[in-house]
């Protein structure tokens, strides 16, 4: 039996790792908010043009929210099938065979008069994806593939295989798919990855939670041919993503957001609470109910998922001041309290990360969806 003082010290260890990984996060919050308010064109007239503003959120909530809750193929309609571009990457870990997945992106704005915007960033209309694969064992079946979804600012492959450990997953008897989610990485007008999504730029955030979802769906759709199951895990902005995704699409095997956004107006009004740009908009009647209305067309927490309940699990930092412990909560409260792992660390500091992905593993080795000798491994 563990001494109590023991336990004493490992609480204290982790209190003082949460301590000092929120103290990082806050210093990137600070960048996040500053490229985010960089990116913000600013508009002539009284107050900035946000006389306006109240009326138009009123009639953005209801324009995307009538209908769309209760239904969610209206705004989330089922992909078509498209055409994927292969091309070979060099190899990578564990031997894995590299191939980087490129189509065009079926999505159309449901927003009409959004249309001519969405189209005239050329470098957001191919949707792209990096798939790594191993050979399966002589007689058996396809491995099934982790799809992995980025954060905010990412999307780059050499950095994304590093943060999602994908010797790991390989090893562990997964394919993975590292997909790009709109405006990030090679997809980015800019050149800053996530510079204009998500954004103040409310109709273009929530057409691009659209045209993410409607990807990815058409992604799995086209990993699944190969007759394996396909799930996916998220991180942040990716995790809020694969929360979403499993509220619309039965066909996902599972869905792990990790360090996940839930609440995006909630975040936007939190981390903007002293900005001078906040202020006018609260002075314009606008505030984070509002916002949440407009967003509720691709909250997770508007829906229930259709992932399989085995299927489902989230991870979170006890330290994180990016997407506080309070988003991943709410979460776990509308999936029904499902597993859900601490580590101490925060967003960026993920002290512990390790530990979060052997519970992961674990959770999911419990589907069979791969062989018992990668369930059995070690590593």
């Amino acid at each position: 039996m563990r001494s109590p003082f023991v336990d004493d010290a490992v609480r204290g260890v982790h209190r003082a790792v949460a301590r000092v990984a929120g103290r990082i996060d806050g210093l990137v919050l600070d960048r996040m908010e500053r490229r985010m308010r960089a990116t913000v064109p600013r508009r002539q007239g009284p107050r900035d043009g946000l006389q306006d503003a109240r009326p138009r959120l009123l009639e953005l909530a209801s324009f995307y929210g009538d209908g769309t809750l209760g239904t969610p193929s209206r705004f989330f309609p089922a992909p078509p099938r498209v055409q994927v571009t292969e091309r070979p990457a060099p190899d990578g870990p564990e031997g894995a065979r590299v191939t980087d997945l490129a189509f065009e992106s079926p999505y159309v704005p449901f927003r009409p008069d959004h249309r001519r915007e969405h189209d005239s960033y050329p470098e957001n209309l191919t949707a792209r994806a990096r798939l790594y694969t191993l050979r399966p064992a002589a007689g058996a079946p396809p491995r099934p593939v982790m799809v992995l979804i980025h954060g905010w600012g990412g999307g780059h492959y050499w950095l994304e295989e590093r943060a999602f450990a994908v010797p790991y997953w390989l090893r562990r008897g997964y394919d993975v798919a590292l997909a790009v989610l709109p405006f990030h990485g090679p997809r980015s007008p800019t050149g800053k990855s996530g510079a204009l999504f998500p954004s103040a730029h409310v109709v273009r955030t929530n057409e691009a939670f659209g045209q993410a979802v409607m990807e990815l769906r058409a992604l799995r759709a086209h990993l699944a041919r190969r007759g394996a199951a396909v799930g996916a895990m998220g991180m942040s902005l990716g995790g809020y993503t694969t929360a979403l995704w499993a509220s619309v699409d039965p066909d996902l095997a599972f869905a792990v957001p990790m360090i996940p956004a839930v609440d995006m107006a909630d975040l936007m009004w939190r981390h903007g609470e002293t900005s001078p740009a906040l202020r006018r908009a609260s002075a314009a009647g606008v505030d984070a109910d509002l916002l949440r209305e407009v967003f509720a067309v691709h909250a997770p927490t508007t829906r229930p998922p259709l992932t399989p309940a085995a299927g489902l699990m989230i991870v979170a930092g006890r330290g994180d001041r990016i997407t506080p412990p309070d988003q991943a909560e709410r979460l776990w409260r509308h999936w029904g309290e499902c597993p859900i792992h601490w580590f101490p660390g925060g967003h960026l500091a993920q002290v512990g990360r390790g530990d979060a992905f052997r519970a992961v593993r674990r959770r999911l080795d419990a589907l069979g969806l791969t062989p018992p000798s990668a369930a059995r491994s070690p590593r």
